[in-house]
């Protein structure tokens, strides 16, 4: 890396994280003055604990507005750049707009991978250690803890099972019945139980009753039901795709995925997540583009109004495609990949009218 990155570089990574370290704080003090939440998992699970989920929801929160505090971050640093007449020295040195931009570039792909694949992971293994979906924090662990039915198939046969209260993911249901398809002659078509877990291919229940038309209840202590369901499938149907990270979601897409829905959601959200860095890519090109330029009355405030109006429309557009790839309605990989397409496109159309003019 050349001098003018690697300043370049420090002082956009400075800014940017100054600004992704403000929206922390502001979404870190919402959660702490939501007092009623964070003290009822004080009693639940002790002061740490509620502290600690405090902090990882703050964070996944920050990292979910990565690409709008990107672009400002990357505004503001263009402009501490233009203040100090950097930019005017290195546009006077014979460099390009392209290559003052490159190091930047890398920076953020490479930024955009760590995030993906290491923090995003680790917030989401912790919330799983935590065991936040029983306490109820996280943007998907709202369907936790309620009546669900699951569609089920195995060695056994096809069944319906119906759960008063999910926990663990899916994996750990209570006061379970199951409706089985039997034939003619059959028995054990319906299945009252205290609690069902979900191991390698099939279902432990413990404590409960065998009922039958033609024959007094059968109680039993363990009895076991073949499934072809996994543990990712399960929370998947239950809508928590947004929980599940990158490796879970690369090796749940590798296993299959049944439910169509399910599979649409997974690969929704694990193709999001390869995009992610392509999308903040997006965001400093847009940032260039709008402050890049040298300005003679040194003022910029329409500019990073319209820098930033476009950012919050790159951000609105790829919420609204995650909503329609996980529902099924667009395709996952169009979803994903269309708002970081739409971004660079932006970005890099304005760079070129303003370097080249019209063609």
């Amino acid at each position: 890396m050349n001098r003018v990155g690697r300043v370049v570089c420090i002082r956009l990574a400075a800014r940017i994280g100054l600004v992704v370290g403000i929206f922390f704080g502001i979404i870190l003090l919402v959660e702490f003055l939501d007092t009623g939440r964070f003290n009822q998992t004080a009693a639940l699970a002790g002061p740490w604990t509620s502290t600690g989920l405090a902090f990882l929801s703050a964070l996944r929160w920050s990292l979910l507005g990565l690409p709008v505090t990107v672009l400002i971050g990357a505004i503001v640093g263009l402009i501490d750049l233009h203040s100090h007449r950097e930019m005017v020295i290195i546009s006077a040195s014979g460099r390009s707009i392209w290559s003052t931009m490159r190091w930047p570039i890398l920076m953020i792909i490479l930024s955009g991978v760590i995030v993906t694949t290491v923090v995003d992971s680790f917030a989401i293994r912790v919330y799983q250690q935590l065991d936040a979906a029983q306490i109820g924090w996280g943007r998907a662990y709202g369907v936790q803890n309620r009546e669900t039915w699951f569609n089920q198939t195995g060695a056994d046969g096809d069944y319906m099972l119906y759960a008063r209260s999910v926990t663990q993911g899916g994996t750990q249901l209570r006061d379970v019945s199951i409706l089985r398809l039997q034939p003619q002659g059959g028995t054990g078509t319906r299945i009252h139980a205290r609690m069902a877990e979900l191991e390698p291919g099939q279902w432990r229940i413990t404590d409960g009753m065998v009922l039958d038309i033609d024959r007094a209840p059968q109680p039993f202590a363990e009895m076991t039901l073949a499934t072809t369901a996994t543990g990712s499938e399960l929370s998947l149907q239950l809508g928590t795709a947004e929980d599940m990270s990158w490796f879970d979601l690369r090796q749940a897409l590798r296993n299959g995925i049944a439910d169509p829905f399910a599979r649409a959601a997974a690969e929704t959200r694990f193709q999001k997540l390869n995009a992610v860095p392509f999308v903040l890519v997006g965001a400093l090109l847009i940032a260039f583009a709008f402050t890049g330029g040298y300005r003679r009355t040194g003022h910029y405030g329409w500019t990073i109004v319209y820098g930033i109006v476009l950012g919050l429309v790159v951000f609105v557009i790829t919420e609204m495609a995650d909503r329609a790839g996980s529902a099924g309605v667009l395709d996952p990989i169009a979803a994903a990949w269309g708002p970081a397409l739409v971004a660079i496109v932006i970005g890099l159309t304005v760079i070129l009218r303003r370097e080249d003019g019209r063609v």
